[in-house]
């Protein structure tokens, strides 16, 4: 399962193809995602963010689309219009002009309003992004110390996105 690290990276990739640029076509094929599509062509990816191993897309007129590849899923850029060979399965299609970004095999994902994202179970869970930059070395000491985490083995704590969000086997 890929890790904070990479899909940090992942979401770099994506902003440095779509950021800013309008949409001309949205494709999803889940179909509680369908009628989203519509509205969304004309309006404008305006950040892609990452908590631990989620992946939240902010469009111009305030939805989010919140991903998160589990196992399996992989986003792609390609040129506008494209459609690369695989034998993964299409879920989203998010292209302007001139580039469109991919979302292939992943099954955590939905629109949200602002309300919605605050209020999400699984981003509610996690503790702060150890990419975010301004996470400090003391606010790390806080939590390792607080009641919550004292006790707690560290090679576990670090696995524990409670405790810092985007650290997995891997990394720890």
């Amino acid at each position: 399962m890929p890790e904070g690290p990479e899909i940090r990276r992942a979401a770099d990739m994506l902003e440095a193809a779509v950021q800013g640029k309008t949409l001309t076509d949205v494709w999803f094929a889940l179909p509680q995602l369908t009628d989203f599509a519509p509205a969304l062509v004309g309006q404008r990816i305006e950040q892609i963010e990452t908590r631990g191993k989620a992946m939240l897309t902010h469009f111009s007129g305030g939805l989010t689309l919140y991903s998160h590849n589990q196992l399996y899923g992989v986003w792609r850029v390609v040129n506008a219009g494209e459609t690369p060979q695989t034998n993964r399965v299409l879920r989203v299609k998010l292209q302007t002009a001139d580039k469109a970004i991919l979302l292939y095999s992943a099954s955590d994902i939905a629109m949200l309003t602002a309300e919605q994202l605050a209020r999400h179970p699984f981003l509610q869970r996690l503790g702060p992004d150890v990419l975010n930059m301004t996470l400090t070395a003391e606010q790390v000491k806080e939590r390792l110390l607080s009641p919550r985490f004292r006790h707690r083995r560290f090679a576990g704590l670090l696995l524990d996105q409670a405790f810092l969000a985007g650290l997995g086997n891997f990394y720890a």
